[in-house]
């Protein structure tokens, strides 16, 4: 057994404001209270820093990492997780875009919308930043979803103002 380890990067969409970022902060020192040794990071998908590529370098930098664990806190699949962060990741996705035939399969002839192995380009945001860089296993998770606890949050919303 190796000792290598995984990584874990719960990734915000990104926002000019500050509120995203203190929700994803706060997550993250939830999940080091509870598992103090576990090598997490938030990230951006866009528009703030850090972003993806620097978070994951920051993750295998300070870590030997052979997994990483990517979990985009949204709460329901949109283009930006089935297209724009597999993308980003440089990880496959079976997201075909209506009209310009498949993107993001194995091509190597990269259109604005299909960059993969380690061809990042960020034309729709206004950073740049250099290609993922990461040899082990990128794992991206569905988002929040639907699930019996999110209602629960949506009923305490509500009885706050009934």
């Amino acid at each position: 057994m190796s000792d290598k380890k995984t990584g874990i990067l719960l990734l915000s969409h990104g926002s000019r404001l500050d509120d995203g970022e203190e929700v994803i902060k706060a997550y993250k020192e939830m999940y080091l209270e509870e598992f103090p040794e576990m090598p997490v990071e938030y990230g951006f998908m866009e528009i703030r820093k850090p972003g993806i590529p620097e978070t994951i370098k920051k993750l295998t930098e300070e870590n030997d990492l052979d997994k990483i664990i990517v979990v985009p806190v949204f709460v329901a699949h949109g283009l930006h997780t089935k297209r724009d962060i597999p993308g980003l990741l440089g990880i496959e996705s079976d997201y075909e875009d209506e009209g310009h035939g498949h993107h993001h399969h194995h091509h190597h002839d990269h259109d604005d919308h299909d960059h993969h192995h380690g061809h990042h380009h960020h034309h729709h945001h206004d950073h740049d930043e250099e290609p993922v860089e990461f040899d082990g296993e990128i794992v991206l998770t569905d988002p929040l979803g639907i699930d019996k606890r999110m209602y629960e949050i949506i009923k305490d919303r509500v009885s706050e103002h009934l």
